[in-house]
């Protein structure tokens, strides 16, 4: 399996490329995760769009994910699932596009770089280390052929001692989650945050805490009360540099004990409200679909509206998500017309070349039957015995050899006293 990944700008160029279908045998639009637009050319324009309020100038992440053998969509999105887990986009927006180009599949994922809530772009240190890694990991796994370059080397070996014991894999059946995702989670709280307080938070917002454990330690508490050391939870960080960016808060970090029954008490409290859960989701479907936020949001601020009021309000809501329809389908006439020019222009391109290729096989041909042409006239011609020098060059050198063999066998019989033709035994 071989892994490309690079950080890049021009999203509507992106799009067009993934979207060509005369240099692929099939483009197949799999999924557009976290946007509003159900194509690539919108889904791309709202990266941007969010870039546009941070000062990141290549907000996307391209990759090609092309495997030696065929593989299920099943192992695909296993496969994509795990490298943004690792590179640090999980949960980022993404388009997944499949293409067949000459009779084999591949894929290509883009995620958005910038995080919407804190509006700053992912950190993706060391990409091409940690795609040559997940590569040998995944081929492995799926039983791939490795390409030249991925041997096994210390990283491998290193990945290989952090496999499950018997405990993680008791533990992984218990909870649900394996240690993999757990050092998935752990390690982005911690690329993710600037700070040891920003850190502490992001784990709490992940179900985890910060505790101190024997001989000034850190470990984290899962949601289920199990304890885990934080250096080996972290991918790439020595213990020093993790005491380093948490001596701030190192006074105000708790016990273990104190850890397990913060989470209890969330726990029954999480337990006890499962009405506010669901109002929660429900409020939250409604900030999500753009029809419903347009519509209820005006009566959520102002629950005593009169009906006719009212009326007026959702008949203007109305008209402006269909004028943001109208906006989309403008934009995508407009994609799908770039997308066209790409493709007229492979097309002559390709157009081209054969023609290229047919003109230069025709004049060969003429060249061919030209010589073959002059070398039966001079055949025809010339009377015989009375070859021209050219035509003796095209004759060649056994017919050369020929003529001077026949002519000193006449000499031999000469010198013998033979009439040519006619006394010669």
């Amino acid at each position: 399996m071989i892994l490309k990944g690079n950080q890049r700008a021009g999203g509507t160029d992106l799009a067009t490329h993934l979207m060509n279908a005369f240099d692929n045998e099939r483009v197949e639009v799999a999924q557009i995760r976290g946007t509003v637009a159900d194509h690539l050319h919108g889904a791309f324009a709202e990266y941007e769009a969010l870039a546009a309020g941070t000062r990141c100038k290549e907000p996307l992440y391209s990759l090609s994910v092309n495997p030696s053998a065929p593989l299920s969509r099943e192992q695909y999105y296993a496969a994509i699932d795990r490298i943004e887990q690792r590179l640090g986009l999980a949960r980022q927006p993404r388009a997944v596009v499949f293409h067949v180009k000459h009779g084999r599949e591949h894929a290509h994922v883009v995620w958005c770089r910038i995080d919407p809530a804190k509006m700053r772009a992912v950190q993706l240190s060391h990409d091409r280390q940690k795609l040559r890694g997940l590569a040998r990991e995944l081929a492995m796994e799926f039983g791939l052929e490795l390409p030249e370059g991925l041997a096994e080397d210390k990283r491998a070996d290193r990945a290989r001692k952090k496999e499950q014991t018997l405990a993680e894999k008791a533990q992984a059946e218990a909870t649900g989650i394996t240690p993999e995702q757990r050092r998935a989670e752990i390690t982005q709280a911690y690329r993710r945050s600037d700070s040891a307080e920003a850190f502490r938070a992001a784990l709490k917002e992940k179900g985890y805490v910060l505790a101190a454990g024997d001989k000034r330690v850190y470990v984290v508490v899962d949601r289920f009360g199990k304890v885990h050391s934080l250096a080996r939870q972290i991918d790439g960080v020595r213990t020093r540099e993790i005491r380093q960016k948490l001596a701030a808060i190192e006074a105000q970090v708790e016990g273990v004990d104190a850890a397990k029954a913060a989470i209890a008490q969330r726990e029954a409290s999480a337990r006890a409200r499962p009405f506010a859960r669901a109002a929660g989701a429900i409020f939250a479907l409604f900030d999500r679909v753009p029809g419903l936020r347009s519509v209820i949001a005006p009566l959520r601020r102002n629950p005593k509206i009169n009906p006719a009021e009212r009326h007026r309000i959702e008949r203007e809501a109305l008209e402006r998500r269909h004028q943001r329809e109208r906006l989309v389908l403008d934009r995508r006439t407009k994609a799908l017309s770039r997308l066209e020019t790409w493709e007229l222009r492979s097309l002559e391109t390709a157009v081209r070349r054969q023609v290229q290729e047919m003109e230069v096989a025709r004049e060969q041909k003429a060249e061919t039957v030209q010589d073959q042409i002059e070398v039966n006239k001079l055949d025809i011609t010339l009377p015989q015995g009375e070859l021209h020098a050219d035509a003796k060059k095209k004759k060649g050198w056994k017919a050369r050899q020929e003529e001077l063999g026949a002519g000193k066998s006449r000499k031999q019989d000469q010198s013998r006293g033979y009439r040519i033709g006619r006394d010669k035994p």
